[in-house]
């Protein structure tokens, strides 16, 4: 009978050993990360429509402040109205962070809708979940530029007409200044 109960006794110690075990572990297990998305480029931006922005959509992946490597990163700009596409021509870019958290999504391209837009940032690590949007704004081109070209466009075109007016083929003659009596001008 002792030596049964000494058993049973064992048994007992041995099982609480184990069920104190599998809780520690499974609080281990359980540990909740803190994922967070600090935007490094891109917030507030004015994208030129149809033209490719000379900073990349860049974010830095953290886990309880700090940096996480291998995070998947997804990028995704609206599907209507203002927007753009990424360099693989697709509203939604997805790329793994590096040894400093951070993930770009290079090659992106407003289209030619103008307003603001949000896109929206997602990262993913072992289950947990951090989520971030970053505000853009398109906006047409600077109609000074098209003034720039309409008179660029007009001083060619005089230059093409007095050349036309000229003979078209031989250059107008050099003019000669003249100062107190010596005559100065292109050698005859």
């Amino acid at each position: 009978m002792e030596k049964r109960s000494k058993r049973v006794r064992m048994l007992v110690i041995f099982l609480c050993h184990l069920l104190a075990f599998q809780n520690a572990f499974s609080q281990q297990a359980s540990v909740q990360r803190s994922l967070s998305i600090v935007v490094i480029e891109g917030t507030g931006a004015r994208n030129v429509v149809r033209q490719i922005p000379a900073r990349p959509l860049t974010v830095r992946v953290q886990d309880a402040g700090k940096p996480l490597q291998g995070a998947t990163v997804t990028f995704m700009s609206p599907q209507t109205g203002p927007s753009g596409e990424f360099a693989n021509d697709s509203r939604t870019f997805r790329v793994i962070t590096d040894e400093n958290g951070i993930a770009s999504a290079a090659g992106f391209h407003p289209n030619g809708s103008e307003g603001p837009y949000l896109i929206q940032v997602r990262a993913e690590f072992q289950g947990a979940t951090a989520n971030e949007s970053i505000a853009q704004v398109n906006v047409g081109q600077k109609k000074g530029r098209k003034k720039l070209f309409a008179v660029l466009g007009l001083v060619v075109a005089a230059g093409a007409a007095i050349a036309f007016r000229s003979g078209g083929s031989t250059p107008p003659s050099t003019p000669t200044i003249t100062f107190g009596g010596g005559v100065v001008g292109a050698p005859q």
